[in-house]
């Protein structure tokens, strides 16, 4: 999975996506006809620290990068998504993980209904 980036795409991404939430997290997906994109975002609002920001992005994207790869290659579709990390404090591997879990199977559910509209 590549790296989400360039401020057209990302734009695009916000404008046209669908969102989903379950705190601390949400994503952000749009369908598309490339590669499959993950980008990752911490609010500087919330984290003053440039070295607290970017641990909160390895995180999530250690976290994320298999179910997601798994997912998408088993739906055999393509997908930009970009997943925010919107919650105050510092989180660690065994709070996100059954997060980003639960935002994978409704991902999957609203991918599901994303691939029968395409497809008619």
């Amino acid at each position: 999975m590549k790296r989400l980036k360039g401020k057209k795409i990302i734009d695009a991404l916000f404008s046209e996506g669908q969102h989903l939430s379950v705190y601390p997290l949400r994503v952000v997906f749009r369908h598309t006809n490339k590669s499959n994109l993950l980008g990752v975002s911490v609010s500087k609002k919330h984290f003053k620290n440039a070295v607290d920001r970017n641990k909160i992005k390895r995180l999530l994207r250690a976290v994320s990068k298999d179910p997601l790869e798994e997912i998408l290659s088993e739906l055999d579709l393509r997908f930009q998504i970009m997943i925010l990390y919107i919650g105050q404090d510092m989180p660690n591997t065994t709070q996100l993980k059954p997060r980003i879990k639960s935002l994978i199977k409704q991902l999957k559910k609203t991918t599901l209904k994303v691939n029968e509209n395409i497809e008619k």
